[in-house]
Formats: structure tokens, C-alpha cells, sequence
């Protein structure tokens, strides 16, 4: 299986890009699962320096050219919501006269990069990607700029071209920590349930609407599978590998449908609840055993997702964003036959978690003002108008009715409605500092449970760990 290489870059001074690619290897103590094997680094081709219209920004009223020759280094993850930047930068540095180095590393080590260049204060990536799930610890260690005073500079800043109200509230909420802009968003997805339509109506499946109703499908439609000779076809997987943001992304959801929750009010952890080992034993049996991929505990969910392109997999719980990679005709085998639907729920209801990846200023970075600049531009209308692959807008305008057609997916854009509306994080999702590690320690226990560790030993263990994590934190200090 073809894997995305994990280097990507459009061009950049020679200097900073060996301080992104050898300077930051290997320095960040923190153990987690090993990414899918890549080939061998490369990297990419600069994208054509093709004539844009540069009209819809320069509308703004602001001096696009007034840091001209700067070069900035933009650090993203390898994958769909940044790879598809690339081909519009030439747009911005034929707006400003900038240079960007925009370097794409996967997702693990690209975590383990920026963490390590944040805490030296390094500053060799100008702007650099966050969620809110690393904003709290980012935002304590003073890692990142407050963007507040870049809003109100009216030499950078137009707002009213800008239109910071097109982002919905719960958006936003995403890149606040405590109520200081951090970020801004460019893409928004969370989890939902992708399945091969053709499939589930050639067999008479019905879409599942709880857990244990994703267990008893993927039984039922594997043997449909292997019956009508689709033996390399699986059912039905999703995240299971190790990280903090990996299939936490996927399991906390399930934990507060069944009514638990990871910490309390008073940041004890309970993910080792009576509810929260329903949930773990059901999650269990929804990614292990007949109907699952066979190597769903070690797969990445990029491999998964492109399982499902490849007509490998039937269906699976994977984020919204991912509509253009699955419809793109020059490599998706599943074009028209694929829609999606809410995420499963449990005894307590139905729960995900929003994801914004959005751009945040490094506090060490030497051209802040200059970095604002590209952050203002990504964020555009402009620039979200021209996104495609990879992609879920984060900006409202941008879903309009003949965006909402293109996608062929009605049940799709049922479910963004819904994430807009009713998508609320976990508390322990939305900017705690301690999240990186405490969650981390719990996303372990959960991959051991996949694993066949006993479920409730090894959350007790965990949460023993996680306390540790929590009570040499801020975050109580802060009650």
C-alpha cells in the first residue's frame, strides 16, 4: 500500500529547511505508536508558478506587499486540509513578494516536531498547526501569540474584508483557550460514519445508528462480503493506534455515550468508570475480530481511510473532511457509491469531537507580523473558496447549496449540519494543558485493550498514571 510521503515542501531557504528536517529529529521524549512506514523522504516539486487573480484579496484594505522578501516557514501535517494549500501558494507570494517554506510532515512526528520547537522557543517554524486539544499546554508555556492584538491592527487587519463572524462560534471555540484567539481555522471536521451505500443497499444493511448496532452490521455484512466473494473487502474499522488525538479521537465520543466521561469537574480522571468500560468493551468488539481489517490494531488512520477509497473497506467511522479524497476521479474507485451519517450513539446519546485544524503564530518566530499576514490570507473566504481536497470549510459562506450538490453525499452535509449545531467537545478536549500526556497514558491503556488486556485493570492503571499527570499540572491549581 502507497503511503503519503511524510516531507513536503514548496520553496524555502536552504538554511531553515535543514534545520525543519535534521535539527528537530528525534528530540521529543515522548513515546507513541510508530506512524505507517513512508518512502524514503523527498521532496516535492514546487506547484506551477501559475498567474492568479489576486483582485478577491487585494480587495482587502491593507498593504499585502508591506514585508516583501520575507521568508516564512509554515510547518502542517501530511495530509488532505494542508496538502491543499500548496498549489495556492503561489497565489500569496505573488500578493506579497513573501516566500514560503511549507513543510508536511505525518501527523505523529510532525506533533513531536512542533513540540519540540515550541518549547526551545526555537522559532524555525513561523506559523505552525494546532487543534485545541494542544492549545492549553501551548498556551500555559506561552508557546503561542495571543492573536488578539493582530485583529485590532488596522495596518494588517481589515476586518470587514476579513469577516471574522462567517466562522461559527462553536469553530472558534476550537482556537480559544480561556477566551484568547490562538488560532485561526481553515479546516473542520469530526468523526463520522462513512459507508459504501451500493454495498449496504446490495445487501440490505441498515446504517447503524448505536455501537453495538456497528457490531452486529460489521458481522452481518462481512459474511455478505465473503459469501459473494468480496474476501478482500472488510466491513468496518477506525482508529486504534497510540496518541494523543488518535483514537482518543475516536473513543472519547463512545466514552460519554455511554455516559462516562475522562475527567471530573475537579480534573480527577474517570475514564476508568463503570460507563467508560461499557464503552471500552464495546469499541473493542466494534475494531477487533471478524469484519475488521486484518491488522485494525496497528493501522493508521490514514491507511484506513485509504482502505476505503481503494474499495477495500465497506465502512468505517473517519473524519468528515475527507469528502474530495474519496470523490477525486483520478483515484478514488468509490466515486457515487459512498455517503455518511451521524456518529453512532449510546445509552446516553450521541457525542464526537470537532476538530479545527487551524494556524497559530510561533512566540519565537522573528516575522510575527509578517506571519499574521499568511494566517489572514489561509483563512480568507478567498482562500477557503479555493480549498478542495481534504478539506471541510470552516467558514459558513462557503457552504452553499451548489457546494453541498457537488459532494453527492446528502447524508454527508446532514452530518456537518449537525457538527455545526450540536457537536460539543469533552471538557478534556478543549485546551487543557495536561492533555498531551495524560491523554496519552490513556490512549495506551485502550490500544492494550484492543490488544486483549482486561479492561477494567488496565484503565485502573492507567487513571492511577493520568492522576499523577494531572496533579503536578495547572489546571486544578487553576479551580
Amino acid at each position: 500500500m502507497q503511503h503519503p510521503s511524510r516531507w513536503v515542501r514548496v520553496p524555502c531557504p536552504p538554511t531553515l529547511l535543514c534545520l525543519a528536517l535534521v535539527g528537530l529529529a528525534g528530540c521529543d521524549a515522548r513515546k507513541e505508536a510508530a506512524p505507517p512506514q513512508a518512502s524514503t523522504p523527498a521532496i516535492a516539486a514546487a506547484p506551477a508558478a501559475a498567474a492568479f487573480d489576486l483582485k478577491p484579496w487585494q480587495r482587502a484594505q491593507i498593504n499585502w506587499r508591506q514585508f516583501e522578501g520575507i521568508n516564512l516557514t509554515v510547518l502542517g501535517d501530511a495530509q488532505g486540509a494542508f496538502q491543499s494549500l500548496q498549489p495556492l501558494l503561489p497565489a500569496f507570494e505573488q500578493l506579497t513578494g513573501m516566500k514560503v517554506g511549507l513543510i508536511l510532515i505525518q501527523q505523529e512526528e510532525m506533533r513531536k516536531k512542533l513540540r519540540t520547537d515550541l518549547s526551545s522557543h526555537g522559532g524555525i517554524y513561523d506559523i505552525v498547526p494546532e487543534g485545541i486539544t494542544d492549545l492549553g499546554e501551548a498556551h500555559h508555556a506561552g508557546w503561542l501569540e495571543d492573536l488578539g492584538p493582530y485583529m485590532k491592527d488596522s495596518a494588517i487587519t481589515d476586518p470587514v474584508w476579513f469577516n471574522f463572524a462567517d466562522f461559527s462560534p462553536k469553530v472558534i471555540s476550537l482556537c480559544q483557550v480561556n477566551g484568547t484567539l490562538l488560532s485561526l481555522p481553515f479546516d473542520f471536521s469530526a468523526p463520522v460514519f462513512f459507508y459504501r451505500k451500493d454495498l449496504f443497499t446490495k445487501y440490505k444493511i441498515a446504517v447503524p445508528d448505536t455501537y453495538e448496532e456497528v457490531v452486529a452490521m460489521k458481522k452481518k455484512l462481512q459474511t455478505a462480503l465473503d459469501t459473494d466473494g468480496h474476501q478482500d473487502m472488510a466491513a468496518f474499522t477506525t482508529r486504534t493506534t497510540v496518541g494523543a488525538g488518535d483514537n482518543t479521537w475516536t473513543i472519547i465520543p463512545a466514552i460519554r455515550a455511554y455516559g462516562g466521561e475522562m475527567f471530573d469537574k475537579q480534573w480527577k480522571p474517570i475514564f476508568n468508570s463503570p460507563q467508560a468500560a461499557r464503552a471500552l468493551s464495546v469499541y473493542r468488539d466494534m475494531v477487533t475480530g471478524y469484519g475488521n481489517p486484518a491488522e485494525s490494531k496497528t493501522q493508521h488512520f490514514v491507511e484506513q481511510r485509504q482502505l476505503f477509497r481503494d474499495g477495500k473497506l465497506a465502512s468505517g467511522i473517519f473524519a468528515s473532511h475527507i469528502f474530495d479524497y474519496l470523490n477525486d476521479p483520478k483515484e478514488s474507485r468509490i466515486v457515487g457509491q459512498w455517503d455518511a451519517a451521524l456518529p453512532p450513539k449510546g445509552p446516553a446519546g450521541r457525542f464526537t469531537s470537532p476538530w479545527a485544524w487551524a494556524f497559530a503564530m510561533n512566540s519565537g518566530s522573528k516575522n510575527k507580523k509578517a506571519a499574521w499576514l499568511f494566517m489572514q490570507w489561509a483563512a480568507s473566504q478567498e482562500t477557503a473558496s479555493l480549498l478542495s481536497a481534504g478539506v471541510g470549510p470552516a467558514r459558513r459562506s462557503v457552504w452553499k447549496p451548489d457546494y453541498v450538490a457537488k459532494l453527492q453525499a446528502p447524508g454527508l452535509a446532514q452530518a456537518y449540519t449537525w457538527i455545526f449545531d450540536s457537536g460539543v467537545n469533552s471538557p478534556f478536549q478543549m485546551g487543557v494543558a495536561e492533555f498531551p500526556d495524560a491523554g496519552l497514558e490513556a490512549s495506551k491503556a485502550f490500544s492494550e485493550i484492543f490488544y486483549g488486556a482486561p479492561v477494567q485493570a488496565t484503565l485502573d492503571e492507567a487513571a492511577k498514571k493520568a492522576e499523577r499527570i494531572m496533579a503536578e499540572g495547572p489546571s486544578r491549581k487553576g479551580l
